[in-house]
């Protein structure tokens, strides 16, 4: 008798006591309830990117309104990006740092999308010659020192179109802006009309379009996907 109520009090006193499971839906519901961070721009979350590096300057701060600052870099001029009211919610930015900054299309001048930090999609170390990233980029062709992508890159199955600005004194003449650099980077002209030129290398074609000078409106860089009229 003894012996069963000592084995029944070690059945009792030794069997480990269960441990409850962290619930799944509760880690996915934090997750998925995360406050957004500021610094991280939404067209960097996917393949297809532009952005704008340089020296931060004339910084004000958005709130309910918007707010701006600008970016200089060698050789381009100084370029005015807009943010987006409530987009830094108010916080500042260093005047005077080195930042690469995320941009989409705006008008009168384009659109902050986040900080592209070192390491990042996006980011140009400091001192490179140009001081601005695209993704997708073209193809056999890295843009002159004065110009910078400002909006996402538009890509269709036929072909992909860039906006750029390569400053005030540059916008109102893109053929004479990007043919020296073409030229120089082994593009050979096939093709001139009133308002664009088309550039072949290899099997890869570029046509160079003027803007029309209207506010938020850039010269447009277009590669094809396959070689056509007039490069043929």
């Amino acid at each position: 008798m003894r012996a069963l109520v000592v084995l029944f009090i070690c059945i009792v006193a030794c069997t480990p006591s269960s441990v409850p499971t962290p619930s799944p839906l509760r880690s996915a519901t934090v997750a998925a309830t995360a406050a957004p961070t500021p610094s991280v721009g939404a067209s960097r979350a996917s393949s297809t990117f532009a952005a704008v590096c340089g020296t931060v300057s004339n910084y004000v701060a958005d709130g309910t309104q918007n707010g701006s600052l600008v970016l200089s870099a060698p050789g381009r001029e100084p370029l005015k990006l807009t943010i987006p009211a409530g987009r830094l919610g108010g916080g500042g930015v260093g005047a005077g740092s080195y930042a690469c900054v995320g941009v989409l299309a705006g008008v009168p001048s384009p659109l902050f999308d986040g900080f592209a930090t070192s390491g990042t999609p996006g980011f140009v170390n400091p001192g490179t010659v140009p001081a601005t990233a695209a993704s997708p980029a073209p193809t056999g062709f890295v843009l002159p020192a004065a110009c910078a992508y400002v909006a996402t890159p538009v890509v269709t199955a036929d072909q992909t179109d860039w906006k750029i600005d390569c400053g005030a004194s540059n916008n109102n003449n893109a053929r004479g802006t990007f043919g020296p650099a073409l030229a120089q980077q082994g593009w050979t002209s096939c093709g001139v009309d009133l308002a664009a030129a088309q550039w072949r290398k290899s099997d890869a074609m570029l046509s160079v379009t003027e803007s029309s000078l209207a506010p938020g409106d850039y010269p447009r860089l277009t590669q094809f996907a396959r070689v056509i009229a007039p490069c043929l």
